[in-house]
């Protein structure tokens, strides 16, 4: 599972970079791919000695390419260690990360595509603000009045929904919702990415995919936006991924009404992880991990995943 804006945060992974060499060969070999993009180091961007893991990673392009290039050489790692997924699932930006694995489009043209669409976001739409609220949908019905100037851009599990809208809408919608005594906590994200917000972008972003030859892809693949697997990726899937809601709480539960399955969280905070766990019913048969998280530790976390997973295939 591939985790999209909002995971992101400075001096993620900083252990296993420092400590684990496989790691640090992929996360370099990513750099050396998006420096050019970017005008600057992916690595030194995310291990910025100015920054601490609490600083928002708000910069959409840099967050983006670090996104892609971290998840990416999570899954070499883990491909190395024999590990073989059976299906890839996207949320959001996750899903260029799972095309990129898929082998549907490469790296090179990930990184770029990722990058660039922050940029047209940055130009042409207008400065906006996400925001998780943590308590059921149903505030959407019983308080739908302060909910008027946002659209919910993502549902993940009940009791734990995304709402995103213009900066000012979304700053009402927080003081308003604590007023009420309910959670909510802003995400690192300045664009409205799942709204109509973008799109004024719509034509060049498709331009840019009309450049690329999408291949079958090589591991199936599974969008959190259309809740199904994708037979075939295109310009209006990859669209619809960035400008249609997320439904993640419905993707776990036909993929799991399917069968048994065991979900592998290769972002860098375990927020799918933590979701499949709320998502999945009690005696359940499938089971959630993740590779690493928010807190460090990043080898003893990984170790953790091998054994965690051998117990699953025992």
């Amino acid at each position: 599972m591939y985790s999209g804006q909002g995971s992101q945060y400075f001096q993620m992974t900083r252990e296993l970079y420092e400590r684990h060499p496989r790691y640090r060969l992929w996360l370099e070999y990513c750099d050396d791919i998006a420096f050019p993009v970017l005008g600057k180091s992916v690595v030194d961007t995310i291990f910025d000695p100015d920054r601490t893991k609490s600083d928002p990673f708000d910069s959409l392009a840099d967050s983006n390419a670090a996104l892609l290039c971290v998840e990416y050489s999570l899954t070499r790692v883990v491909q190395e260690m024999g590990y073989r997924p059976d299906v890839l699932v996207g949320y959001s930006l996750g899903e260029i990360t799972a095309a990129v694995v898929a082998e549907v489009v490469p790296l090179e043209f990930g990184i770029s595509f990722a990058v660039e669409f922050a940029r047209m976001l940055a130009e042409r739409t207008p400065l906006s603000g996400m925001l998780a609220v943590l308590c059921s949908a149903e505030v959407l019905r019983s308080h739908a009045g302060l909910f008027a100037d946002c659209w919910v851009t993502g549902r993940n599990f009940d009791g734990n929904f995304v709402v995103s809208g213009r900066v000012e809408a979304v700053a009402q919608l927080e003081y308003s919702l604590g007023r009420e005594g309910i959670v909510c906590q802003r995400l690192p994200v300045n664009y409205g990415v799942h709204t109509e917000l973008i799109d004024p972008v719509e034509e060049q972003v498709r331009g840019i995919l009309a450049t690329a030859s999408f291949a079958p892809p090589q591991i199936p693949i599974v969008s959190s936006a259309s809740t199904d697997r994708v037979v075939d990726v295109t310009a209006d899937g990859i669209w619809a991924a960035m400008r249609s809601p997320v439904d993640f709480a419905q993707t776990i539960e036909k993929m799991t009404a399917a069968g048994d399955a065991t979900f592998i969280d290769l972002g860098p905070s375990a927020t799918l992880a933590t979701f499949v766990k709320y998502i999945l019913p009690p005696g359940s048969g499938s089971a959630q991990v993740h590779t690493i998280n928010r807190f460090g530790q990043d080898l003893n976390s990984l170790r953790e995943f091998q054994e965690q997973t051998a117990s699953i295939r025992g």
